[in-house]
C-alpha cells in the first residue's frame, strides 16, 4: 500500500513538474491588425461556377508583422476584404515591405460582384476602399 501511494506521489510530481518546452527566444502574438490594401488585379469578369485568384498587394511597416489572412464581410453579391496581420512583441524594425497574397474567390451568384478593398481610414477616421465591379459570364 505504501509502495502504491508513493509511485503515484511520484507520478504526480513528475507530471506537475513538467518541463516548458518554450526556450525563451520565441515571441508571442499580441494583436491583429488590419493593413491597408495597396493594389489589387482582378479579372475583367468571372466564370460561373470558377474559382478565381485575385492578387492583392499590401506592405508591413515593420518586421513584426507577417499575414495572417483575409476578413471577407459578404453581403448578397459585395464583398468588403480587409488584410489581416499577426503582429508579435519580437525586436521589431521599421521598414516597409510590399508583399502580395492570392484570395481565392468562388463566382458563385450570377449578375454581378462589387467588392471593396479595404485601402486605411481618411481625415475623419472613416474607411476608405478600392472599389470594383466585375461581372459574371456563364
Amino acid at each position: 500500500m505504501r509502495l502504491k501511494f508513493i509511485m503515484i506521489l511520484a507520478l504526480a510530481i513528475i507530471t506537475l513538474n513538467s518541463c516548458s518546452v518554450d526556450d525563451g527566444n520565441s515571441t508571442a502574438i499580441i494583436n491583429y491588425e488590419a493593413l491597408a490594401i495597396e493594389s489589387v488585379d482582378l479579372p475583367q469578369s468571372f466564370t460561373f461556377g470558377e474559382t478565381h485568384d485575385i492578387l492583392v498587394g499590401f506592405d508591413y511597416s515593420n518586421s513584426c508583422q507577417n499575414f495572417a489572412g483575409f476578413e471577407v464581410d459578404s453581403n448578397l453579391n459585395e464583398r468588403v476584404i480587409t488584410v489581416v496581420a499577426s503582429v508579435s512583441n519580437g525586436n521589431c524594425t521599421d521598414e516597409v515591405v510590399r508583399r502580395e497574397q492570392n484570395l481565392r474567390f468562388l463566382a458563385a451568384s450570377n449578375g454581378t460582384y462589387v467588392f471593396k478593398f479595404f485601402t486605411g481610414f481618411d481625415e475623419n477616421n472613416e474607411p476608405t476602399y478600392l472599389e470594383y465591379t466585375i461581372p459574371v459570364e456563364e
